[in-house]
């Protein structure tokens, strides 16, 4: 398959580039102007330069040729405003798979994410509505919602399968939000721990979503949605001492108590602190999920596909951990 790859200079984009090098597809990888490319240059990767903001006609010519299109490109909690935020995520998306149908591809995989379901009660999975209350400051979810609506309605309207796969927090090597947020924290004298930390956290390797990927678009079903939530459990504890092994680090850890996180974090969103390192997303959400047991079981990609996720999760936080350094 000759593939059309958005967002391959990212963290999870690069790990598919190379996942689907390996299994012997053509990537073509569009990129900014500015972007590092090194990666996908080393991958063998065909680079195209463009940007997803551009008008279907222009981003069509560029994948000609292509079977196949794999959409990732997108703002994560970067902190922008809402017209920013809809014109790369939701006007982005568009303008993609709008491309794609004029190029001739067979088929395209949209990258979501679990953030569309905002705080349905668990347990989660495809069937889970995406309607609930979102805060007004969380723009991620709202647009991913909203790019997964562009998504069905090109593929109904137009004819066009589309699979929309939505991952939950993505680690991993040559990752720029959530492993450098971690590793600042690990760097603290007394490194925090929400709760007992012993839940199982939504939160999954690129190397192994990248397999459910490319399962995914080598199946080509139209109309599909699976949740990439769990590869294998991973609690708190484990996420940080691992990452820090990788560091080199060997940090002294203390636990706050659930009731007294709950309770800090709804202060602190009421005068509108984020996250640490993704100030755009609502603090009380990310303590919601740092506190609770994993609700996104991904049983059907695993039944469907048969995806079993290669990687443990020690040796890929050692090796992010070390990347860090470099």
């Amino acid at each position: 398959m000759r593939v059309f790859l958005t967002g391959g200079t990212g963290l999870l984009g690069s790990h598919l580039a190379h996942e689907l090098r390996l299994h012997g597809h053509e990537v073509v990888a569009l990129h900014r102007k500015e972007a590092d490319t090194l990666f996908l240059e080393e991958t063998e990767c065909s680079l195209v330069e463009g940007d997803i903001r551009d008008d279907a006609e222009v981003l069509s010519p560029l994948m000609a040729g292509c079977s196949h299109v794999v959409h990732g490109a997108a703002l994560i909690y970067a902190g922008s405003a809402w017209p920013r935020v809809r014109a790369v995520n939701v006007d982005g998306t568009r303008n993609v798979l709008t491309a794609a149908r004029l190029a001739g591809a067979q088929h395209a995989v949209h990258l979501s994410s679990v953030a569309v379901y905002g705080d349905a009660t668990p347990p989660i999975d495809e069937s889970t509505p995406t309607d609930s209350d979102l805060p007004p400051g969380d723009l991620y979810a709202r647009s991913k919602r909203e790019a997964e609506e562009v998504a069905r309605g090109i593929e109904e309207k137009r004819g066009f399968p589309v699979t929309i796969l939505r991952p939950s927090a993505v680690y991993g090597e040559r990752d720029r939000l959530m492993a450098p947020a971690l590793a600042r924290i690990l760097r603290l004298p007394l490194v925090p721990l929400l709760g007992p930390a012993r839940n199982a956290l939504p939160v999954v390797y690129a190397g192994n979503v990248s397999v459910a990927i490319r399962l995914a678009m080598e199946a080509g079903r139209g109309g599909t949605t699976y949740d990439i939530g769990l590869d294998h459990s991973l609690n708190q504890r484990d996420l940080m001492r691992w990452l820090a092994a990788g560091l080199g680090l060997s940090p002294r850890f203390c636990t706050l108590p659930a009731p007294l996180v709950r309770g800090g974090a709804a202060i602190l969103a009421k005068v509108g602190v984020g996250a640490p390192g993704a100030r755009h997303l609502p603090i009380n959400r990310l303590t919601h999920l740092a506190l609770g047991e994993n609700p996104f079981r991904s049983e059907r990609v695993r039944t469907e596909f048969g995806w079993e996720p290669p990687h443990g999760h020690k040796d890929a936080l050692e090796r992010t951990g070390k990347s860090l350094l470099r």
